[in-house]
């Protein structure tokens, strides 16, 4: 399907994209509950049908958005699942996936922590990064850890987490909030 905006076609590929683009940012400024379907169709200039056309309705939307970082922490965990036993491996592991953090990823992480009934209701659905961790920590703890073990797995890939929570009230940019996890995660897993 493409879509037509002022002149210039986008494939239906691209106009998802866009919907996912602009629906994350109305969320992050207006919130979940405040922002309609309306406002993003007319963000996007498109109409309310063909922003159906993509997604049944906002959390479809938002389920999109957290089921494109689950297929990262997919690729990442098949990715520790290929290397070979190493001191250093959730070292690199940890700070692999926090170098795939975008600021675009900063910005679904606000949405996340701002409208917590949307994620409970997609936890639910399996739709959450936070549950999709669980194989990842039992690659690195092995079966019988201790919850200790356990958490301190899970901190070293949640620095990005915790930085943005530190960096409330804060003009630190998002990039400036990844250089921070990343520092905190080296510093953890030395």
């Amino acid at each position: 399907m493409s879509t037509d905006t002022g002149g210039e076609r986008r494939t239906g590929a691209e106009t998802r994209a866009e919907i996912l683009r602009v629906a994350l940012r109305l969320f992050t400024e207006k919130g979940f509950e405040g922002t309609t379907t309306r406002d993003i169709s007319s963000a996007l200039g498109i109409t309310k049908s063909s922003l159906y056309y993509h997604f049944q309705n906002k959390e479809a939307i938002v389920a999109s958005l957290m089921e494109e970082r689950m297929s990262e922490l997919d690729e990442l965990t098949g990715w520790v699942a290929a290397q070979p036993p190493a001191p250093d491996l959730l070292r690199r592991a940890a700070v692999r996936w926090i170098d795939s953090t975008t600021p675009a990823r900063i910005q679904a992480m606000l949405l996340a922590q701002a409208n917590q009934p949307v994620m409970k209701r997609l936890i639910t659905t399996g739709n959450d990064v936070r549950s999709g961790f669980a194989p990842l920590i039992d690659l690195f703890a092995g079966e019988g850890a201790s919850e200790e073990d356990r958490l301190y797995v899970r901190m070293a890939f949640d620095t990005v987490g915790a930085a943005l929570l530190a960096s409330r009230g804060t003009s630190a940019s998002p990039e400036e909030v990844i250089a921070t996890a990343r520092r905190a995660t080296i510093a953890l897993t030395a």
